[in-house]
């Protein structure tokens, strides 16, 4: 089997788990059709699957999806949403989400940082 068969084979198990549910899956889905690997790349379609992850509490992909807002690839570009949804990842945990969430806030305007926080706060006050 050539390397390209099994990259195939691996995309369409990933595709399956990921339609079952597993935000893993979903995960590296997203990644692959990002980067283009096995798949045409589609930012719209990457960000679908990471948002279906980062619904299932997929940390990572909450900060991937970020990113996307962040620089408009595949979705609205928004650093509002992004800064907020960097501060849910690093909550969950994701190391990485706190690095992005610093690179945003030097790119968000005051007015743009002040709506982001009192979204945080509107949120947090959501779950708790």
């Amino acid at each position: 089997m050539s390397s390209e068969d099994a990259l195939r084979r691996r995309i369409e198990a990933l595709k399956l788990a990921a339609e079952d549910g597993h935000a893993e899956s979903m995960f590296l889905l997203a990644i692959a059709y990002a980067q283009g690997k096995g798949v045409p790349k589609d930012d719209v379609l990457a960000a679908r699957w990471f948002h279906q992850a980062a619904r299932r509490g997929h940390a990572r992909a909450r900060t991937s999806l970020a990113y996307m807002h962040f620089t408009g690839r595949g979705v609205r570009r928004d650093p509002v949403l992004a800064y907020v949804m960097c501060a849910q990842a690093a909550e969950e945990g994701d190391p990485l989400a706190r690095d992005l969430m610093a690179k945003i806030r030097r790119a968000m305007t005051p007015v743009q940082l002040r709506e982001a926080e009192r979204r945080l706060r509107q949120s947090q006050l959501k779950r708790a």
